[in-house]
């Protein structure tokens, strides 16, 4: 009986901390708005000034095609200095890096 108690505790404790994983996991579309969303917009379209000196619309099925996720979590953690983009290597971690790229993928238009 103590090995069935000890059984459900431990599977108790794993769904936890995986909903507790979960639910700490970044929020692609929070950083989005906070970090991007003021020169790209909220939809993906970049403001007329950025897009001037050189910022992308996120929606533009093209752009979307030809640049892979690696690329954008490099354009993202070093930033590209000659369109003014700040690097956010020392201002975001990795998974939050992840997590914008991947709601950037949403702002692509459906086929």
């Amino acid at each position: 009986m103590r090995r069935l108690w000890t059984l459900i505790a431990i599977f108790a404790l794993c769904s936890l901390v995986f909903s507790l994983g979960s639910a700490l996991a970044a929020d692609g579309k929070a950083l989005f708005d906070a970090k991007c969303a003021m020169c790209h917009g909220t939809d993906g379209v970049a403001k007329e000034m950025w897009a001037k000196k050189g910022a992308r619309n996120f929606n533009d099925p093209a752009w979307q095609k030809e640049k892979t996720d690696e690329q954008l979590v490099k354009d993202t953690t070093d930033g590209i200095p000659d369109k003014k983009m700040p690097a956010y290597k020392d201002k975001l971690k990795a998974d939050e890096i992840d997590a914008i790229v991947k709601h950037i993928r949403t702002l692509a238009p459906a086929q």
